[in-house]
């Protein structure tokens, strides 16, 4: 099991890669879920990654990619990814509105591919994200 691995330097930043490419995947499909729609995804501002496991083994911050969906031109949605090291999860990505808020939870093991859950308020009962859980959400 992966789990079992040691912690280390290289390890972290190993993790730290697989989050910005499993990020950087996760809006490439939304974006292909978009295309021919009145919505569009458009990178917004980045943020500061530097978590606690990222401190103690000293590696550097780095910058994660921010994604809104904009309709006739507003932001209907953003993408925020909050954090890697989650407890029960593999990453998590929060999804902004005004009508609600959705986590993402990728309950992969490390270094596998996503699976993606999609959680709103009730945070015991995650669907799996998919193009038809995603235009739900946009069309609230």
């Amino acid at each position: 099991m992966q789990d079992t691995l040691p912690i280390d330097t290289q390890h972290v930043e190993e993790r730290v890669r697989d989050w910005k490419k499993r990020v950087s995947d996760l809006y490439s499909i939304i974006e292909e879920w978009l295309r021919n729609s009145e919505y569009s995804l458009k990178y917004g501002p980045k943020l500061i990654m530097y978590e606690g496991l990222m401190s103690q083994f000293n590696v550097h911050s780095t910058e994660v990619e921010t994604a809104d969906i904009y309709k006739n031109n507003k932001i209907v949605l953003t993408i925020q990814p909050k954090g890697l090291w989650v407890i029960g999860a593999n990453g998590r990505v929060d999804i902004l509105s005004t009508e609600g808020n959705h986590l993402l939870l990728d309950v992969s093991e490390q270094f596998e591919t996503p699976h993606w859950k999609l959680f709103n308020g009730n945070k015991k009962n995650g669907i799996d994200f998919t193009k038809q859980s995603f235009l739900q959400i946009l069309s609230k």
